[in-house]
């Protein structure tokens, strides 16, 4: 094949294949003729070259084309769509057209205006995602159904407005709304959310790509921020999330680069997975007292994240929560060391202090930490990074310290160990480079019945553990 090259699809094919141009990355120009009317998934899966879609009849016959998904629509890597030889900028859906089916005008960035008729009375899912140069639509009052992410990346958008007599939907601020639910379904940049009860819930998608959203105001009625709501807002600077906010879904505010604090108030019980991941400006975040969980992936690759405040209501952190947080320094728990006991982490990243980071538990910092009876369990990279700490006294009803649980303290220089213990895990203090003192108050014998993986010590320079009628040579 040549570097770049365009094909052109004989008059009468009426179906394209799955898979056809499978990433045929030199396609430059596609001809469509009218009488397709299927085009098979992954069709123009990955065509990254692809620019210009020529199409040899109107509009109303390009609606007709049954897309298998995504991917086998060729402007869905962003391209112009010719009709008839036309660019298609100002496009006008013809009286009769009922429906303007899921992703229809996926990628068209050619788009800048579409007239809709009062004939249609549902747009599908996607239907305009990443028009990107699309500046207006008016939804008429015949409309009565519109799909998820009907608007989602059209970064240009600048009003959006329904006729009066629609009875499903309205629009206050340039915000498209579900009258019955209350459900903001589609923003743009020069949204403004009413304040007037009228939005309870920020649904998915709503913002999605609206780069040029400097700032956004959410009224005291929502409850709920719904997945990717704003996600890719990469000039958004600032948000405040009100105290009446329950949930924030997942990639709620992904790859908002611009964002440099987040409070999340006491109201919010759960924070989505990857709800602020790639949020690479910000600094700082205040989860609040009311957020149980913490969601895989949740600010993964926040790299300029420097602190973060967790409070004693979390009771778990998913996979990867702070993977990519390779500068916060400083970890503050608003409870004791009990409490930060149980959090159940679900990876060794999860673990806000695992690229080494100063622990503060109840504004203290902890360095020399006495684990108290009761507690029966280490878990897993508990401590994993834990810079602050010096000294370590287990209390005597733990049996079980878990698989790198004190990892890379790399200021840890003695340990204490209850007879009660009977398992040590893997890596469990490897790293601690600085580890010199390891006291077990058990017997010989109790030491060399604990259950203890390989390389428990790895990295340790302790050469002996003293028990309390000998030591124990350490290899």
């Amino acid at each position: 094949m040549p570097s770049n090259y365009s094909v052109i699809i004989k008059e009468g094919t009426v179906s394209i294949s799955g898979r056809a141009f499978y990433n045929c990355t030199s396609l430059t120009s596609v001809t469509i003729p009218d009488s397709v009317t299927i085009i098979g998934e992954d069709a123009f899966y990955n065509c990254s070259s692809l620019d210009d879609v020529y199409y040899t009849s109107d509009i109303a016959s390009w609606l007709n084309i049954g897309f298998g998904n995504l991917s086998a629509i060729p402007l869905s890597n962003g391209a112009n769509l010719y009709l008839n030889g036309e660019l298609a900028t100002d496009i006008i859906i013809p009286d009769g057209v009922t429906s303007i089916g899921s992703s229809a005008y996926f990628g068209c960035t050619s788009l800048i205006s579409i007239t809709i008729p009062a004939s249609v009375t549902s747009i599908g899912e996607g239907a305009f995602y990443g028009c990107t140069s699309l500046t207006s639509v008016t939804i008429p009052d015949s409309v009565t159904s519109i799909g998820n992410y009907a608007f989602a990346s059209c970064d240009s958008l600048e009003t959006i407005t329904v006729d009066s007599g629609n009875s499903v939907y309205h629009s206050a601020g340039n915000c498209l709304i579900e009258t019955s639910t209350k459900t903001l379904i589609a923003g743009c940049k020069n949204s403004v959310i009413p304040d007037d009860g009228s939005v309870t819930s920020i649904g998915d998608y709503s913002f999605y790509n609206c780069t040029s959203l400097s700032s956004v105001t959410i009224p005291d009625s929502v409850t709920s921020i719904g997945d990717s709501a704003f996600s890719g807002c990469y000039s958004l600077t600032s948000v405040t999330i009100p105290d009446s906010v329950t949930s924030i879904g997942g990639n709620a505010f992904s790859d908002c680069t611009a964002l440099t604090s987040v409070t999340i108030p006491d109201s919010v019980t759960s924070i989505g997975n990857s709800a602020f991941s790639g949020c690479d400006s910000l600094t700082s975040v205040t989860i609040g007292d009311g957020v149980t969980s913490i969601g895989d992936w949740a600010f993964y690759n926040c790299n300029s994240l420097t602190s973060v405040t967790i409070p004693d209501s979390v009771t778990s952190i998913g996979d990867y929560a702070f993977y990519g947080c390779y500068y916060i320094t400083d970890v503050y728990y608003t409870s004791d060391i009990a409490s930060w006991l149980n959090i159940s982490f679900g990876s060794w990243s999860a673990n806000p202090l695992y690229n080494g980071a100063n622990l503060y538990l109840n504004g203290e910092l902890a360095t020399d930490i006495v684990i108290p009876d009761g507690v029966t369990s280490i878990g897993e990279s508990a401590f994993r990074g834990c810079y602050s700490l010096t000294s370590v006294t287990i209390g005597n009803s733990v049996t079980s310290i878990g698989k790198d649980a004190f990892d890379g303290c790399d200021s840890l220089t003695s340990v204490t160990i209850p007879d009660s213990v009977t398992s040590i895990g893997n890596e469990a203090f490897y790293g601690c480079d600085s580890l010199t003192s390891v006291t077990f108050e058990g017997t010989v014998s109790q030491w060399n019945s604990i259950s203890k993986d390989s390389y428990w010590n790895y990295g340790t320079p302790f050469t002996e553990v003293v028990c309390s009628d000998g030591t124990v040579s350490i290899g």
